[in-house]
């Protein structure tokens, strides 16, 4: 078992980051003096508390405003053969503008699995927005700064029921969530998605969302903020309003299983409107997580 690396005072970019690289570092430091249990991230491309460059090898554009990025890690030493992460888990890119450092949470999804040292990021793009200038500046193979991945959410397989709600892009956690669920052989947990987005140009991992449909334990519906005649996919769901209270309650009178867990993940405000929602629908035998 190593101590963990200490991070150098300019990994720190004093923006108030969370979590911050050297406060990573306190914690892992007491547990190796501690000897709790240290997991070791020697063969881990990536690192809690040191940033690692990877390289930008793809954009591939997919909802409005919205672009996949896949990083690859350049150098392959022998104690460095993959880019290890859990489900639900995100990692912190540092960027800098005109000197001033700044640092973003993104959740790596799944891949096509076959290069083991790449990850891919669900990014969208605003019109104003330090982190976004910085991604439309980005260049095939630049290289830029990640550390994690960060998270202690741990996937339950012996739930009964698992209902995800996302807003926009904060489907990456909660879909990389499902998808280890659903491809787990032995779990068996059933899985629906609410999933909340402005227009259909907006909706975020359609396709990706519409192939777990496959899975006779998994399915969703999609909820449109701003009114519009939506092509559905067959057999797909979108509602043309806003998840209310009703959609929510009505979830719950079609199941009876106790062992049922809500995960949220959205804008803060979202959040704590959602779990509100949840609340005053169902508080018996049910777990809610905001991600």
């Amino acid at each position: 078992m190593e101590p963990p690396l200490k991070p150098n005072e300019a990994d720190c970019c004093n923006s108030g980051c969370n979590p911050c690289i050297f406060d990573v570092y306190e914690d892992q430091l007491n547990k190796y003096l501690n000897k709790q249990l240290y997991i070791s991230d020697a063969r881990n491309c990536l690192s809690q508390t040191a940033y690692t460059a990877f390289t930008l090898k793809e954009i591939k554009p997919h909802a409005k405003n919205t672009f996949i990025y896949t990083f690859r890690y350049g150098n392959t030493p022998d104690n460095c053969n993959r880019v290890l992460y859990k489900p639900g888990q995100h990692l912190l890119m540092k960027a800098d503008d005109n000197a001033v450092q700044f640092t973003r949470a993104y959740t790596p999804i799944p891949g096509d699995g076959t290069d083991l040292l790449s990850f891919t990021v669900l990014v969208k793009l605003y019109e104003n927005g330090a982190m976004s200038a910085f991604f439309r500046n980005l260049r095939m193979n630049d290289d830029v700064l990640w550390r994690g991945p960060y998270g202690d959410y741990e996937v339950d397989y012996g739930l009964s029921r698992l209902l995800l709600i996302a807003q926009g892009t904060g489907i990456a956690p909660l879909y990389t969530i499902a998808h280890d669920i659903l491809h787990n052989e032995s779990c068996e947990t059933f899985v629906h998605l609410f999933l909340c987005s402005r227009t259909e140009d907006d909706i975020p991992l359609r396709d990706e969302l519409y192939q777990l449909a496959s899975y006779w334990n998994f399915t969703y519906e999609i909820f449109l903020s701003q009114a519009t005649r939506a092509r559905c996919k067959y057999n797909e769901t979108v509602h043309d309003f806003r998840l209310s209270s009703n959609e929510i309650e009505a979830y719950f009178l079609r199941i009876s299983d106790d062992r049922l867990q809500v995960l949220i993940c959205g804008s803060d405000a979202f959040n704590v409107d959602v779990s509100r929602l949840v609340t005053e629908c169902k508080t018996d035998g049910i777990e809610i997580v905001a991600l």
